[in-house]
């Protein structure tokens, strides 16, 4: 097996840094998914039982690499999967905050496995400087790479487009010194609230006039949790820290993001710049 990719553009290295930055919010390790059209970020619950994915990250190769060459396992499977420390490759990235010339990242065998970056820094002198960074990896076995199969869920009751998510985070922040869960729901003519419940106050913050892409509850019966609302209202109770972690982790540019909830199980969180990147963030609901 072998890979080997180049980026040369500022702009874009930056960009990668900021996604690597992201992830090692949500978790210690990733799996990289390396193929011929993307590179794959997988980030799974940490806990024991069967894999629950919290994290799937989507970069097309064609636009952050400049140069790109991948032989994989075979020619059927021709793919590589790689498990590793996010922590370890968001502070090697971080180099990039620096004047750099060029990335290149290649999978070499230094006793062990490795991610190696190596980065080139601009200088004055005729002489440029070269930064190296090996990763340790262990690279996952076919038997196992359909635990990493990307998830997908299409029985969403409601999708809709969330407002800036500056402003929700300086207001979740504050809800989360209160509680430890998140009440996250949506009606059909585009209000979408964030509240808490706790014993001595009910916290709630309304952001109306949203756009809804689709909203279809069939024959589930909605709680009424507002007196005198009769909104369709569809809600899900998630754990108020992993959606800070959304919230921190990305703060990301030109980004188009969409809330969407299984009533009473799960919210998704999808936040896409086409062409540049993908992220969607699974949230399962809380047994409180």
């Amino acid at each position: 097996m072998k890979f080997r990719g180049l980026m040369t553009d500022a702009a874009v290295m930056k960009d990668f840094m900021n996604v690597a930055t992201g992830l090692s919010k949500f978790s210690k390790n990733c799996v990289m998914r390396i193929t011929t059209r993307k590179v794959y970020f997988i980030i799974s619950e940490e806990e024991s039982g069967p894999r629950r994915p919290l994290a799937w990250c989507e970069l097309p190769v064609n636009f952050y690499f400049k140069q790109y060459n991948l032989v994989g396992l075979n020619e059927e499977y021709n793919e590589i999967y790689l498990e590793l420390s996010t922590a370890l490759l968001a502070r090697s990235l971080s180099l990039l905050k620096q004047n750099v010339k060029s990335l290149k990242i290649k999978l070499t065998n230094k006793d062990s496995p490795c991610l190696t970056l190596e980065m080139e820094l601009a200088s004055e002198s005729i002489q440029s400087r070269q930064c190296v960074h090996d990763i340790p990896v262990e690279v996952i076995s076919l038997k196992h790479w359909k635990d990493y199969e990307e998830p997908r869920f299409n029985d969403f009751h409601v999708s809709i487009e969330m407002p800036n998510l500056k402003t929700i985070k300086t207001i979740v922040e504050r809800m989360r010194n209160m509680s430890h869960s998140l009440i996250v729901s949506a009606t059909k003519d585009g209000r979408l609230t964030f509240q808490i419940k706790t014993n001595i106050v009910t916290l709630s913050s309304h952001f109306p006039g949203l756009s809804v892409e689709s909203f279809a509850i069939g024959q589930l019966q909605l709680s009424q949790d507002y007196e005198n609302d009769e909104e369709q209202r569809v809600n899900s109770v998630v754990d108020i820290k992993k959606f800070l972690m959304f919230l921190s982790g990305m703060q990301l540019n030109h980004c188009r993001t969409v809330c969407s909830i299984v009533h009473g199980k799960m919210v998704k969180l999808f936040m896409e710049q086409p062409g540049v990147l993908s992220l969607q963030v699974f949230l399962t609901q809380l047994s409180i």
